[in-house]
């Protein structure tokens, strides 16, 4: 899902009616405060960020962002009127990956936007490569997605447990190795990633504390692939990575 972040209610319907044509489904924050709960919560792959903000700066949204170790590989577009060269360098360094000139000329920014998800994590692997991998019918992928989903579920308890009382670290440990087993049997390649990328086994404050903000995110995927498989009956296209089809058509707002 790709995230547009502009205060500016006529350049935000514009760019949301060009991810409609182009079959992305997206979603809108008109402040830095509401960009930063969708990215906290939803599972965004791509963010399309006005640098000028009721409530901040795009620069300081790019750091709190760039702060969260589970946000970091997000690409972003910039949207900007103008732009000095050292906000430019400064918002490279916290994620920004292409800077585009307002006002906005619609097709060579439909081809940045296909660029920078090129660039964006891959979250699912894509269906002809899982069933390949599982030689497994098309009926039996509903019931992996919800084991899946219970064990994910089962790590984000032991997560907040463990952030208020003693750490069984062995017992954590278990559990995220089940939790990593259940996404990799459905191809959810984005959660093995973050799984992979933010535990070390430790069971450190600042590692629980990141994994489980991870989670918030991987759960709301979860929930997504499960009502499209419900609604369509089959897996959603994999969103993100050279080649990968966008996700189907989304209302903006979802």
């Amino acid at each position: 899902m790709i995230q547009i972040i502009e205060d500016d209610l006529v350049t935000c319907h514009i760019i949301s009616a060009l991810l409609k044509r182009m079959r992305y489904a997206h979603c809108e924050a008109h402040t830095g405060a509401e960009a930063l709960q969708q990215l906290r919560t939803q599972p965004i792959d791509m963010v399309i960020a006005d640098m000028m903000l009721p409530d901040m700066n795009g620069l300081d949204l790019l750091k709190q962002k760039h702060s969260m170790p589970h946000l970091r590989d997000i690409p972003v577009l910039c949207c900007t009127a103008q732009a000095d060269i050292e906000t430019v360098e400064a918002a490279l360094g916290f994620g920004a990956i292409d800077f585009v000139k307002k006002p906005i000329a619609i097709q060579s920014f439909a081809g940045r936007i296909n660029r920078a998800m090129e660039r964006s994590p891959v979250r699912w692997e894509s269906w002809r490569e899982m069933s390949k991998r599982l030689r497994f019918y098309s009926r039996t992928i509903q019931p992996m997605l919800a084991i899946a989903n219970q064990v994910l579920h089962e790590l984000d308890d032991a997560l907040a447990q463990a952030q208020v009382g003693p750490v069984d670290v062995p017992l954590l440990n278990s559990v995220v190795t089940r939790a990593r087993g259940a996404a990799l049997n459905v191809g959810a390649i984005r959660t093995v990633q973050q799984i992979d990328k933010l535990w070390k086994g430790d069971g450190a404050a600042e590692e629980v504390e990141h994994l489980r903000a991870a989670m918030v995110i991987e759960l709301a995927a979860f929930d997504d692939a499960i009502k499209n498989r419900a609604s369509q009956g089959e897996v959603p296209s994999p969103i993100g990575g050279t080649g990968h089809a966008p996700t189907p058509m989304a209302a903006s707002g979802m």
